[in-house]
């Protein structure tokens, strides 16, 4: 009790207090729109193809990933004198060291690449909602265009800020009245083959040009199917035909009745998979994302550090587990259950 009492320490508590009390008061952001399916930007497509936010964010981590695999085998030397060549192989020898322990030699050399390359490529789609600019810098679109498209119906205020248009705290919230008559309009451009715009927009939403690309479910979907039928091709390139045994009558118990129920439940497992997979990815960066579009609204300044520490913890051990799965579920792959494997 003393030492909250010192001069020093009662003036940071007064401080901390005071930015919180204008955060609140004075500096109010508005809360970013939170959707579910990935977001197309206005105006940018290929052909028909449309381009989403997550879709960048994807491709931003694929060129991340390419991108430090070149800085660190650009110079390689025996004895590493970059700092970049001493920090890839310090990363490379402890995930070595922990796949060697749980699948052998032989199995974490054949596999380190591809557990490296999902767990750098996942990590940085993560931690890219820490980056600013991310979810905040995109394009401006009425807000009547964007419940008409998204069923987004809150919107806000814009004002210039320099050579920028920023959207202000002042939200406006669409009437019951208003959204018919909105969806009225667009059905009515649809069918004319033009267009729906507003005259007057009552309010604007941001629509980002990058959101993190984990909170799309099309892709965690993609990746946990590429996984999944990955080990599939390394199963039947270790054991040939006798793959299949692990799904039709496995010799594990060697009751058949009891044999074709395991099988079976091995089949369904694939599946669960890659629902497992997918959805415990995108259910943690999805929520992680929203807590800090809240924390942000809510209280502008110091209240959102310790969750942004949190995302960043969590960005990591969603990225690690998605990784050590990925090399578990290869290294069963290739065990066979036709009853002729000693342990």
């Amino acid at each position: 009790m003393r030492k909250l009492l010192q001069p020093k320490t009662l003036a940071i508590i007064i401080g901390v207090l005071a930015i919180l009390f204008v955060s609140v008061k004075f500096v109010r952001v508005p809360l970013p729109t939170i959707l579910l399916p990935a977001e197309a930007i206005p105006g940018l497509a290929i052909g028909s193809f449309k381009i989403t936010n997550t879709l960048i964010a994807t491709v931003l981590a694929d060129i991340f990933v390419l991108v430090f695999g070149f800085l660190a085998v650009r110079n390689m030397q025996e004895v590493p004198e970059s700092k970049i060549q001493n920090i890839f192989e310090w990363i490379v020898e402890i995930f070595d060291g922990m796949l060697t322990d749980i699948g052998g030699k032989e199995k974490a050399r054949a596999w380190l690449a591809i557990f490296m390359t999902i767990l750098l490529f996942i990590l940085f789609a993560n931690w890219a909602e820490q980056i600013p600019g991310v979810d905040s810098f995109g394009v401006i679109e009425p807000v009547e265009v964007a419940y008409a498209e998204k069923g987004v119906g809150v919107g806000y205020g814009t004002k210039a800020l320099g050579p920028f248009i920023t959207l202000t705290n002042d939200q406006v919230i669409l009437t019951d009245e208003e959204r018919r008559e909105i969806k009225e309009a667009f059905e009515e451009a649809e069918a004319a083959g033009e267009k729906y715009h507003p005259h007057e927009p009552r309010g604007y939403v941001l629509t980002p040009y990058v959101r993190a690309a984990a909170t799309d479910l099309n892709m965690t979907i993609g990746l946990a199917l590429l996984v999944v039928v990955w080990s599939h091709f390394i199963g039947f390139r270790k054991l040939g035909g006798k793959y299949i045994r692990r799904f039709a009558l496995p010799v594990i118990t060697g009751m058949k009745l009891i044999d074709f129920f395991v099988g079976f439940l091995e089949f369904i497992s694939e599946f669960a998979k890659v629902i497992s997979l997918s959805f415990r990815l995108f259910g943690n960066v999805f929520a992680g994302q929203v807590l800090l579009f809240v924390m942000a609204f809510l209280v502008s300044f110091l209240l959102p550090l310790p969750f942004i520490g949190l995302e960043l913890f969590v960005g990591f051990m969603q990225a690690f587990v998605f990784a050590i799965l990925t090399f578990i579920y290869f290294e069963q792959a290739t065990h066979s259950h036709a009853g002729d494997e000693h342990h």
